[in-house]
């Protein structure tokens, strides 16, 4: 939960440090995360006003992404779906029961400019993330346990193209909303997708979903969810 005076508390179970609070834990009423409490602090002293943009969890993790463009993660890494490499935590299972930082920078080696996390989706194995430059990159499933990026068709999806994204179990999903097509990893659709690329498939959203407008996507588990406007 973040509150208005910029701090997040968590709560709950806090087995593989999903609570990230530096503990493995059960809380029975929130608690204030002292990490970002520090860093937001440290930051004012230097004249930065830190907050935070977005916060995602899914299963045994959770993203929070700043409003500096930097990106934390902390919880179950079993199948680096938290992109921060892998290692040994409690009972042998890979985690962090601290925010840790993700670092995109490295999969774009030949980038120019500093590159920071715009977007970001978590799902039960799995996670996307998106930067500046539209970049997106995939991580988890015990394939990547750092982001790698997804050499998407640049005619399919450019790198400013108005997208969202979602992830599942072992799936990942990215809509275009510009071009209404929907590149999926992962078997989600019957129909056999119009291009493939980096094991993603790319399909038409007019031919899916009847000349219909896809506005939003939610994938959980196995379960894939359309808004669709007529």
């Amino acid at each position: 939960m973040i509150c208005d005076d910029g701090n997040i508390y968590t709560w709950g179970r806090g087995l593989y440090g999903v609570l990230g609070n530096g503990s493995n834990q059960q809380a029975m009423e929130p608690l204030l995360n002292d990490e970002f409490e520090y860093m937001f602090n440290e930051a004012k002293e230097n004249g930065l006003d830190l907050s935070f943009k977005k916060i995602s969890a899914a299963d045994d993790y959770t993203g929070a992404l700043l409003s500096d463009g930097s990106f934390y993660v902390w919880g179950k890494n079993d199948r680096g779906q938290m992109g921060v490499g892998s290692g040994i935590g409690i009972d042998l299972v890979e985690s962090e029961n601290l925010p840790k930082e993700v670092n995109i920078r490295e999969a774009v080696p030949e980038a120019d400019k500093p590159l920071i996390v715009t977007d970001f989706s978590t799902g039960m194995n799995t996670m996307l993330v998106r930067d500046n430059e539209g970049h997106i990159f995939k991580t988890g499933q015990k394939i990547d346990y750092t982001p790698k990026l997804v050499n998407f068709n640049s005619d399919r999806l450019p790198s400013n193209a108005n997208v969202r994204m979602s992830c599942g179990r072992a799936h990942y999903v990215v809509l275009d909303q510009d071009s209404n097509n929907i590149h999926c990893f992962g078997k989600i659709f019957k129909e056999k997708a119009e291009e493939e690329y980096d094991g993603f498939g790319n399909y038409d959203c007019d031919a899916l979903f009847e000349q219909g407008k896809v506005e939003d996507i939610q994938m959980k588990y196995e379960i894939f969810g359309a808004l669709v406007k007529h």
